[in-house]
């Protein structure tokens, strides 16, 4: 710490109750605020520490020199004897001895460049003796207080034996519990053994109950399937009557022509071979309107690709007679090929359910100039079939109801599975949504399903 001070040239320290050193010139000064700041060089720090010790220790710590600025740090006769040993040997760092009870310890102070600030007027250089620190104390007091402290550290060895021998007890004890405590997790672990294996039978025969529920509902949905492939079935055989009926007519009347003529007029090659013409093209119509109810009815329960435009347009040749007749106009609206992934004959189902459903209520609403329109378009991730009529909506009171099982506003004659069968297919089978909202004066059934592109030609094609 002198060290320290000495490397500064001192330290100045603002305190009201530190005395400003009366040998030291300048001794203080004043700071900008006004403030006294004592200054304090190594050996008045040191005369301040050893004030401290002497009243908290008992130790003496005293600075002093053969040549005194301050008469208070003038040296006792051992003091004296000491110096002036060092003087005589310079290279001895320290000197001690006891006697009488009092230990007393001094060491040399050489003369360094920072102590020259002070005492370069006394005529020192650097490496001289200047002077020397002694420290003195009272042995018998320090071994008594020696004393003290080790029976001190007896009484805490002891207390900490006690400490130790009851730690170990608790450890005993805890070890006592802990065996009855892990007989106890034992036995309990045993019953829990036992429960969990109750509950593992009890979770195999829920397993097996669940299987059966599920194998219920599965029946229940390929019984509604069944309901509404009969249901479609037989509007269509309906719908083959209309799409007959005509083309039987026009046969016959062609056939009396010709018979007629023949009887009247004899016989005319030409005109026989137009008339025998018309009632083929009659006929050819007749075949393909049967071909296309054996295509909508033939399974396929592999996913393909299919054109869009070509499944819509085969649901609707299906109901062309039912809507003609009852002067329903029907267009398809399509500015691209589309190209779409699933299946086919299930999507055309679909469509056919929605154009029927708008059929009967144009029909059964009278509306006035009836029409349904089909938009197809796509986006980067969906493919979108929409259809819209005019027949006036649905109420808004039972528009979240239209896909419930069961569930019909035609009275009578509506079985309440169509729409519900389709919404199934779309959502399960082909992973899309069957959506429905109403519209300026009727009503829209939007079908999208996930956008796939055909790996060899791509989805889109040009109109």
């Amino acid at each position: 710490m002198r060290h320290w001070n000495a490397k500064y040239d001192g330290v100045y320290i603002k305190s009201e109750e530190l005395t400003p050193n009366p040998y030291l010139n300048p001794n203080s000064i004043k700071s900008e605020t006004g403030e006294t700041l004592v200054w304090v060089n190594p050996a008045f720090m040191t005369r301040q520490i050893s004030d401290i010790a002497s009243k908290r220790d008992g130790f003496k710590l005293k600075i002093t020199s053969n040549k005194l600025i301050n008469k208070n740090n003038a040296p006792d006769e051992d003091e004296k004897k000491i110096l002036n040993y060092f003087d005589e040997n310079i290279e001895v760092p320290y000197y001690w001895k006891i006697e009488n009870n009092q230990f007393k310890f001094m060491g040399a102070l050489k003369t360094e460049q920072s102590c020259l600030t002070c005492h370069s007027h006394q005529g020192y250089k650097v490496g001289d003796i200047r002077g020397g620190i002694s420290v003195t104390f009272d042995v018998k007091q320090e071994y008594e207080q020696l004393e003290v402290i080790n029976k001190e550290k007896e009484q805490t060895i002891t207390y900490l034996i006690f400490v130790a021998i009851g730690v170990l007890i608790s450890f005993i004890i805890y070890l006592n519990i802990k065996r009855k405590d892990e007989k106890k997790i034992s036995r309990l672990n045993e019953s829990l053994e036992l429960k969990v294996k109750e509950l593992d039978t009890f979770n195999k025969t829920l397993h097996k109950k669940v299987k059966e529920e599920v194998d219920k509902q599965r029946e229940k949905e390929n019984l509604l399937i069944q309901q509404s492939k009969l249901a479609a079935l037989g509007e269509m055989i309906g719908n083959i009557a209309h799409q007959w009926r005509q083309p039987i007519s026009a046969v016959s009347a062609i056939m009396m022509n010709i018979k007629w003529t023949a009887i009247s007029q004899g016989v005319d090659k030409g005109f026989l071979d137009d008339r025998m013409k018309e009632a083929n093209e009659q006929l050819k119509y007749m075949s393909e309107t049967i071909d296309d109810f054996r295509t909508f009815f033939k399974p396929n329960r592999e996913k393909e690709y299919f054109n869009l435009k070509d499944e819509v347009k085969k649901a609707y040749h299906i109901l062309k007679a039912s809507l003609e007749n009852q002067n329903i106009n029907l267009q398809i609206h399509s500015k691209t090929v589309i190209t779409a992934y699933g299946y086919a004959n299930e999507f055309s189902q679909v469509v056919l359910n929605i154009i029927s459903n708008a059929k009967d209520v144009l029909i059964e609403r009278e509306i006035i100039n009836p029409k349904i329109d089909i938009y197809l378009n796509l986006d980067k991730d969906n493919i979108y079939c929409e259809i819209k009529d005019n027949g006036g909506g649905i109420k808004e009171e039972i528009i979240d109801k239209v896909f419930e099982p069961y569930f019909t506003t035609k009275e009578g004659h509506g079985t309440g599975i169509g729409l519900y069968i389709s919404k199934e297919i779309i959502h399960k089978h082909m992973k899309g949504s069957l959506k429905v909202k109403n519209i300026d004066k009727g009503v829209t059934f939007i079908i999208s399903i996930p956008f796939k592109k055909e790996e060899s030609c791509g989805n889109i094609k040009k109109a």
